[in-house]
Parts: C-alpha cells; structure tokens; sequence
C-alpha cells in the first residue's frame, strides 16, 4: 500500500488531503464519492490556549481523533484545521456522529458526492472544487449549526443569512493543496513547494542552542488586506476576501452557486499561489543561516543565527510581493530558557509588528524582544489599539486589543517612558483579561 505524506503539524498517522486525494484520482476509474469536510474554530482554540502553537496542536489532535474514530472505510486525511474523509459510492454520513465540539475544540461538518471525470487531472481538479465548497458549508455550520448538513443545501442559505462581508469572508477560506505542476521536494510541506514541512520544526527546536534566535512570522491582514491607517484608505496589500466583495455582492443579490463559486475558486487558486511563493522566499532567506518553517498556515517559525539575516529575508519577500502580501515578524534570542522560554517572547514581538502593519514602523517588519519602541512607532501602536478599544469587543480586530491587555506588562516595557501612562489606560484589564494566561517572561 502506497505511503502518503504526512501532514505537516498533525499527530503521527494523519495523511495530507492533496495527496491522498491526488492518489484516489490517478486510478483512472470514474468514482462516485461521498466526501465530508470537518472544520474547527481555531481561532477560538487559538485564544483559549493563550499561544497559538497549542492551540494548533489542540485543533489538530481533535480533528485526529474524529478522523480515526470513523473507521477504514471513510479515508481520513488532513489539511490545515480540516479533516477531510472520503468514500466510494454513495452513503449518508449521520450514522457518523460527527460532533459540533471534541476535546474541547468547536467543529463545523458538511458533505457532499461527487461523480468524477475520467482521467487523474480532471479528477483531481474536480474533487478540489468540491472540498472547496463542502468546507465552506462546514465552516458555515460551525457557526451556523442548525443549517442542513448537505452543503448545497448549507450554502443555499447564505444570501439571506450573512451580509456581503461575511460572504466574502467565508469565499476566502484555506484550500487544499498542492496546486499546478510543482511539487514538494524532501523535507518541504506537501501543500508548499519550497517550505520547509513543520514536521522539521521539533528537530529543529531541539538542537537550537543559546546564541541564535527564534522566529514567529505572519502574512498581515491576509484576509483584508492591509488599508495605510493615516485615514487616506490607500491600500498597501490586497485581501483574500476583499478581493471577493464583488463575487459575494452578485451571490447576496440572487446571483446562483454554480457560477460565482467556480469564479471564486479561481481567485483563490491565485492568491493561495501567491502566498506558497512568498513563503518560500522568506524561507530562502534565511538558507545557510537558519532554517524557517511553515508551522502556521500563513506564517513560519524557525531559528535564525542572528536578527540581521531574519531582517534581510524579511525586506527581500515583501519587496517581490509589494501590493499584494506582506509579512511582520518577531524574533527573540535564545537564552538559558531555550525555546519555551523564547516561544512567548518571539510571539509578543510578532503581535508588536501587527500593531504597527501600515505604519512603515519598523521599517524592515521586524521586531526583537527587548528592543524599545522608538516614539513614532510607540505612538502608532497605541492608536492602533486605541482605535480598538473605541471601536468595542464585537468590532474587525478586537482580539488584537484582548491580546495586547494580556501582555500589558510586556507592552509597557517596550514603550519610551512618556508613553507608559497613555499605554496603561488603554491596556487597563477587563475581567476578562484578568483571568486570561500569564504574560511573557520578561
């Protein structure tokens, strides 16, 4: 039996959805299938672990567990924050069980069949476009979960539940990869050719050693793009979603699935091949000087020999992908505490730089723990985060300013002394922030 790849991130065991589905479709025999799509709320899980690295590992041990509850005849295989399960002919899925919440992770589920093409590529490209609107119906359900769980009877819904934005929102979601004739080679993730799998990421952590440092990047407003926050709105990078107002606008006024999907789709293939590409020249970066991985989705994380090289690749792939993508990054130097000591550092340094996105502060994208603010950048971000807290806990972003009271302490050690009493009004706890997990160390 062949073995799959694995994929990156998942418990052992756990199979990538692009090649297992790739497989299915080079047999050259038409299938009827019947595929589910699973999908989670990560960034609930995110926020309720405090870090996002566990709150990764708790959405994907879930999805792990649903996955091999359902027994050999569904193929399970993974992608992402989704479990995809495939199986030949036609079945309803309800004797499953699938749950709404497992291992204290929100689900969303939906399913669909399938009668594919002949041949392996038409196959493989049809089988896509269908995960592609099943994980819709599932992401829609995990909000939504009185909707039917058929999707085109899930997605029917849509015009008269959610408002162009949310639509647009839920157009924009992950796909599954690998897209177009390239293919991962050795030790890259299966679904981004050219970046290191975060499989490699514990043997890496484990042979870091004091001296170098530790690195947490992020794609900014890959959803929305990122608008100059001087109150011109000239934007500075495109947005999966909003690039998609025009498709969800002629869906939320009567426009029909069956085109305004496939349009969608296209779009997606294309920004999901942009993002592959400008992860893999951050990644190239730092070749010889540390090694990057993709652990994130829309983000590396690895270990670099000094801040300079992570400044140099940062700048050099936001350079190649200007107006379209652009990437912030933390760093923090790697002590007596190793990693887990690091691990927070680097990721409020990280969350630093989406304080400033569109300022031009840094200005090379990158922030080292322990280095203060300079004035201009102390007095953006505390706009940012003011902006934040006029806006309320329901607005665009308000998880930023959640984060940011959090790690108050962290906050009011990187800003100039004369913006300390302005930072601690803005960051003053709510109750709860003072229940939330502990801050960095410092």
């Amino acid at each position: 039996m062949r073995a799959f790849s694995h994929a990156p991130g998942f418990p052992p065991g756990c199979p990538d959805s692009g090649d297992v589905l790739r497989a299915l479709t080079a047999s050259g025999v038409p299938y009827e299938l019947t595929l589910i799509v699973v999908t989670s709320a990560l960034r609930d899980g995110v926020e309720e672990a405090g870090d996002h690295e566990r709150g990764l590992d708790r959405v994907r041990a879930s999805l792990a567990r649903i996955g091999a509850l359902c027994g050999p005849a569904w193929s399970p295989s993974y992608y992402g924050k989704d479990l995809v399960l495939v199986r030949p002919g036609r079945h309803d899925p309800a004797p499953l069980r699938l749950p709404s919440a497992a291992g204290g992770v929100r689900h969303g589920w939906a399913w669909d069949r399938v009668v594919l093409p002949s041949g392996p590529e038409l196959g493989f490209d049809a089988l896509l476009r269908v995960c592609y609107a099943v994980s819709m119906a599932a992401r829609l359900r995990r909000d939504e979960p009185e909707l039917p769980a058929p999707a085109p009877a899930a997605l029917a819904a849509v015009p008269a539940l959610l408002t162009v934005r949310r639509t647009a929102s839920l157009l924009a979601g992950v796909l599954v990869r690998p897209y177009g004739a390239r293919t991962a080679g050795a030790g890259e993730d299966p679904r981004m050719p050219g970046v290191p799998s975060a499989d490699g990421w514990p043997g890496s952590a484990e042979t870091a050693g004091a001296g170098g440092w530790l690195v947490m990047t992020d794609v900014h407003d890959i959803e929305w793009g990122t608008v100059r926050p001087d109150g011109s709105g000239s934007r500075l990078t495109a947005g999966n979603a909003q690039e998609l107002l025009e498709l969800a606008s002629a869906w939320k006024a009567g426009g029909a699935p069956e085109k305004v999907l496939p349009a969608a789709y296209r779009i997606r293939q294309r920004r999901e091949r942009e993002l592959v590409d400008h992860l893999g020249a951050l990644a190239r970066g730092a070749q010889g000087l540390g090694t990057l991985h993709g652990t994130y989705g829309d983000g590396l994380c690895g270990v670099v020999t000094e801040p300079s090289v992570l400044r140099r690749a940062v700048v050099r792939a936001n350079r190649a992908s200007a107006g379209r993508l652009a990437s912030g990054a933390g760093a923090a130097a790697l002590g007596a505490g190793g990693i887990e000591a690091a691990r927070p550092r680097a990721a409020f340094a990280l969350h630093v730089t989406k304080a400033l996105k569109g300022t031009g502060q840094p200005p090379d994208g990158v922030q080292v723990f322990g280095d203060s603010l300079l004035p201009a950048a102390a007095d953006a971000a505390l706009g940012f985060l003011e902006r934040l807290r006029a806006a309320g806990p329901r607005a665009p972003g308000a998880h930023h300013l959640d984060h940011a009271r959090r790690h108050r302490e962290n906050w009011l050690e990187h800003l100039p002394a004369s913006w300390r009493r302005r930072a601690a009004e803005v960051l003053a706890p709510t109750g709860r922030q003072a229940r939330s997990p502990g801050r960095p160390g410092p």
